[in-house]
């Protein structure tokens, strides 16, 4: 009995005993669920969520760029892509290889990737393919399910649809660089499919065309795969601001026609508000190649084309603008009260300077001119005769009153100032002085003396307008100063536009042509030039100077011009240069004829069939 009362009092105990541990287990997890679930339920539903739902970025739609008249000169296309998100792909060789089966991933391809996976953050998707065909990029959704990480995106890429002819004007888009990325906090620029500006108004306005980017809430399932899209906590994206030009497509796409082959730069400018119609450089380039990046092959053909496609010439190429430099003599002539209009110097075809002859370009020379005739006939033994009367300093002021050696406000980069010298640009830059055959080759716009076609039309612009410093402008809404006024005597401008309209409309001006514009009653006021590129021998005279047709390209003079019309009441100035296209009088005059009718037309002066020479 005794025996049995002992062994039920241990059972007893131990029952107890693990009564108690049990109670004191239930109690420990107990607390420990009320921790959990009560405590800290919102920093778990939290965690939860991060781990159920993934916020991607929204690209948002580019802005356009339209002409004038609302043409879009760079707008939008859809894109098909696909990107993988690294922190939430377990195995990238396997991925690659799964996509691989849909979409053929290069063996560069899939280094960069792996590269790129390497270099940024993982929650940073990376780039796997874009412009990708639509049975592909389909069949890429249907198998979305055995691709955890991996994004298909139906964006938007950039589309230029006129392939070229507003290249230099537009520029291109790009992926960023690092430098961009390091000065530019915006996150949309860390997305793999995010195209910035590179050049032109693209990179100008890039802030305002680009717009802001959106998000939107994916939940997936425990191995990342999509489940569904959730419109809470949804953010659209806002799309690019449109940017308008004063260009006018139709206008631009005409020079370009005219110019075929040939390598130079035009620009075409409103006389009063200085709206640009046309600013074109030729040849030019489809800036859709850079959309995705060139091949090799594609660089070495746009790097080694010996007329250079990629440089903006009517901006950036600094030319001789040779002798439609001359007005700029003959203003300050005038008023420097060095020389009389009516006074008349005799031309024999050259002029003696120590011990070296400055020729005219006529052989024989032209005889007795007064001031008006110098110009018509382009005579330069005149120039190099009233120069040495001026000196280089006093043409300087009314050359840079006129545009020349300077830039202007216009939104796009690569302009250059040129040069308009005198004795103390050669001193520091040469350090040499200044000699009379400085000036006597200065007078005839040769020598040191560099222009740009756009600087060659903002001239043409100013004498026309004869009162008004007017500065070029291309982007509508750009807010722009009040020209201010010339400052040159009404009289003396009156005298070069005459000497202008006689080279034009008069017979012997070195532009002359019957039936000028073609337009009825509406005359043309301009000036030819020829720049030299080469020295020409003592033996080359005696023998014969020899015509640019026997030369090879590159040692070809340069046709210049510059004009505006009509001479009464102006309303379009256009300068155009053809590099290596010979003598002024004829290339670059007849293309100018030909788009300031072609311009006047547009605006609603004649119909645009009876333009001359188009066909």
């Amino acid at each position: 009995m005794s025996t049995q009362d002992d062994n039920t009092h241990t059972i007893t105990r131990r029952s107890a005993l693990l009564g108690i541990g049990g109670l004191g287990a239930f109690s420990v997890l107990a607390a420990r669920l009320y921790y959990l679930q009560v405590v800290r339920a919102e920093d778990y539903k939290v965690l939860s969520d991060k781990n159920r739902f993934n916020f991607n970025t929204v690209l948002p739609e580019r802005g356009q760029i339209l002409d004038r008249n609302g043409v879009a000169l760079a707008t939008n296309k859809q894109d098909f892509r696909l990107v993988l998100v690294p922190e939430r792909v377990s195995d990238v060789d396997r991925t690659l290889e799964r996509i691989n089966s849909i979409l053929p991933l290069a063996q560069s391809t899939r280094r960069r990737i792996k590269r790129d996976i390497k270099s940024k953050a993982k929650f940073i998707p990376v780039l796997v393919g874009e412009q990708i065909d639509w049975p592909i990029f389909s069949r890429l959704n249907i198998n979305m399910p055995d691709l955890p990480g991996v994004i298909p995106i139906e964006g938007k890429a950039r589309n230029y649809p006129h392939h070229g002819t507003f290249a230099h004007v537009l520029g291109y888009v790009g992926k960023p660089n690092p430098e961009a990325l390091k000065e530019d906090k915006d996150t949309l620029l860390r997305q793999p499919t995010f195209r910035m500006g590179k050049t032109g108004i693209e990179q100008s306005y890039d802030k305002v065309l680009r717009g802001k980017a959106g998000r939107k809430k994916i939940e997936v399932n425990a191995i990342g795969r999509t489940v569904r899209e959730w419109d809470d906590d949804k953010i659209p994206a806002a799309a690019g601001t449109d940017v308008w030009l004063t260009i006018d497509s139709k206008l631009q796409s005409y020079a370009a026609e005219l110019f075929q082959e040939e390598s130079g730069g035009v620009a075409v400018m409103d006389i009063e508000t200085g709206e640009l119609r046309t600013l074109l450089s030729m040849p030019t380039f489809d800036n859709n190649l850079f959309v995705s990046g060139l091949s090799n092959a594609q660089f070495k053909e746009l790097d080694t084309d010996p007329r250079r496609p990629q440089f903006n010439k009517v901006m950036g190429g600094g030319y001789p603008p040779a002798s439609t430099f001359k007005m700029a003599v003959m203003l300050a002539a005038l008023a420097n009260n060095v020389v009389d209009p009516e006074d008349k110097i005799f031309c024999t075809g050259k002029t003696f300077i120590g011990n070296r002859d400055f020729h005219c370009w006529k052989r024989k020379g032209h005889g007795l001119v007064n001031m008006h005739e110098a110009l018509k006939q382009s005579c330069d033994v005149y120039f190099y005769e009233i120069i040495q009367r001026l000196g280089m300093n006093k043409v300087k002021v009314f050359a840079e009153k006129l545009g020349l050696g300077q830039v202007f406000s216009l939104g796009l980069g690569g302009q250059i100032r040129g040069i308009v010298p005198d004795a103390q640009w050669k001193r520091d830059r040469l350090g040499t002085g200044w000699r009379t055959g400085d000036s006597l080759n200065a007078a005839i716009g040769q020598g040191f003396v560099l222009a740009t076609p756009l600087q060659l039309t903002v001239m043409a612009a100013r004498l026309a307008n004869g009162t008004s410093a007017v500065s070029p402008l291309l982007v509508v809404g750009d807010e722009i100063a009040k020209a201010p006024p010339l400052d040159i005597n009404p009289a003396h401008m009156a005298i070069v536009q005459n000497a202008m309209r006689a080279v034009c409309e008069e017979p012997g001006g070195t532009a002359y042509m019957p039936g000028g514009l073609g337009l009825s009653g509406i005359e043309l006021a301009g000036k030819t030039g020829t720049g030299q590129v080469r020295g020409i021998s003592v033996a080359e005279r005696l023998s014969g100077v020899r015509d640019n047709k026997e030369l090879p390209w590159k040692l070809r003079d340069h046709s210049v011009f510059v004009g505006y019309a009509p001479f009464e009441n102006p309303r379009f100035a256009a300068g155009v240069l053809v590099e290596h296209g010979g003598s002024g009088a004829k290339l670059a005059a007849n293309i100018c004829r030909k788009i300031l009718a072609k311009a006047l037309m547009r605006d609603g002066i004649g119909p645009e069939e009876n333009v001359v020479g188009e066909n």
